[in-house]
């Protein structure tokens, strides 16, 4: 059984699919599952492997596939003392659950769903991003208007980048309607882990805006590190060419190559 789990393990590395990997890392007491258990949630919900089974499990399925949302490891703990009537185990003991979602592909977000960023989250997708649009108009954050993004968000920007829960695997690209909302924006995002953070500016609005981070209390360097003017110069004009700029730039940052806009 071991090794039928860890040839489907392989397999699920192999697709360059994210999954989710359930791993029993502690029992006390009696209870249905053992240290080391193993199960694969894939995003349709499907799995291979077990927890232990019952209700927990599917418990524990449930989790994970919230897992493909928001990113983050989280650990199910189960009181299996639960009393006869209901349905909830009675096994006497307790289980520990890791869940990590394992995730190839790395993460975009967009703040602001207007002409460029529209594009840029439907091209992304294509480039196997996992994309994050949103807007806090609920005209232009419309989840019909991108069925590829795995999450729209129609939210105040504040609130957005808590839900987005920003991490070192996140492309994030600030588009929105004008400067005092790409501020908004950028004061919540820059002390964040994302990796990369963009901003489609000019040179007298990019001097402005990093001045004034710094005397936010944000760190000089951390504004130093942001791609402004975003993505590479191909001397575009149109939604659709600016679009294809920035994500080339992308994706040379996500193959380790640094290329900066060159006038």
């Amino acid at each position: 059984m071991a090794t039928e789990f860890f040839q489907e393990l392989r397999r699920a590395f192999n697709k360059n699919e994210p999954f989710v990997l359930c791993t029993v890392v502690e029992t006390i007491g009696s209870s249905p599952g053992t240290v080391g258990q193993k199960m694969i949630v894939f995003r349709d919900g499907s799995i291979s492997g077990s927890v232990g089974g019952g209700i927990n499990e599917e418990r524990v399925r449930e989790a994970a596939i919230d897992q493909f949302k928001n990113g983050t490891s989280t650990i199910m703990t189960f009181d299996l003392s639960n009393p006869l009537v209901g349905n909830d185990p009675i096994c006497g003991g307790k289980a520990r659950v890791f869940i990590e979602l394992q995730a190839h592909e790395p993460r975009m977000v967009v703040f602001g769903a207007g002409h460029i960023g529209k594009i840029l989250a439907k091209m992304a997708a294509l480039a196997r991003f996992r994309v994050t649009i949103i807007d806090e108009r609920s005209e232009f954050a419309n989840p019909a208007i991108f069925p590829e993004c795995e999450r729209v968000i129609c939210k105040s920007y504040e609130e957005a980048v808590v839900e987005a829960a920003l991490d070192e695997n996140c492309h994030v690209v600030v588009v929105t309607p004008g400067h005092l909302k790409d501020f908004e924006v950028l004061e919540k995002v820059i002390p964040t882990k994302a990796s990369y953070i963009g901003l489609v500016s000019s040179a007298k609005k990019l001097i402005e805006m990093k001045r004034a981070l710094v005397a936010q209390g944000i760190a000089e360097k951390r504004t130093e590190e942001l791609f402004a003017p975003i993505g590479i110069n191909l001397g575009s004009t149109t939604p659709e060419e600016i679009a294809v700029e920035i994500l080339a730039q992308i994706v040379a940052f996500r193959n380790g190559k640094i290329i900066g806009f060159q006038k």
